[in-house]
C-alpha cells in the first residue's frame, strides 16, 4: 500500500516497505507532524504549506537519527525523497493533497 501525495501535478509517494518512517516516530513528541500523518493515514488528509515546512525539519531529525543504523538504512532514501516536495510546498505555499490505497 502506497501513501500517494500531490503537489498541483507533481507526485511524491511512500511505498509499504517505507511506512517504517511513520514506526520509528509514533507516539514520540519530537515527530508531531509524522505522527499526525500517520494517524490519518487511511484519511486523505490535506497537508498545509506550514505543516509541509514541519515535516521537512521532523524528517531531517528522523534522517539523523536513522542513517547509523544499517536496520533502517533503506529509510534514508525515502526520507531523502520526499524532502524536496515537501520543502516545495512550503515554498510556494501549495497545499499537499494525500491519498492512501
Amino acid at each position: 500500500m502506497s501513501f500517494d501525495m500531490y503537489l498541483e501535478s507533481e507526485r511524491a509517494f511512500i511505498d509499504h516497505h517505507e511506512e517504517g518512517i511513520f514506526q520509528l516516530s509514533i507516539n514520540d513528541d519530537s515527530y508531531p507532524q509524522l505522527n499526525w500523518i500517520w494517524d490519518n493515514y487511511y484519511k486523505s488528509p490535506q497537508v498545509s504549506p506550514e505543516i509541509a515546512n514541519n515535516l521537512v525539519h521532523e524528517l531531517i531529525q528522523l534522517k539523523e537519527k536513522v542513517y547509523p543504523k544499517n536496520d533502517n538504512k533503506h529509510l534514508v532514501n525515502a526520507i531523502d525523497r520526499v524532502l524536496p516536495f515537501f520543502s516545495k510546498a512550503y515554498k510556494n505555499g501549495i497545499v499537499i493533497k494525500c491519498k492512501s490505497d
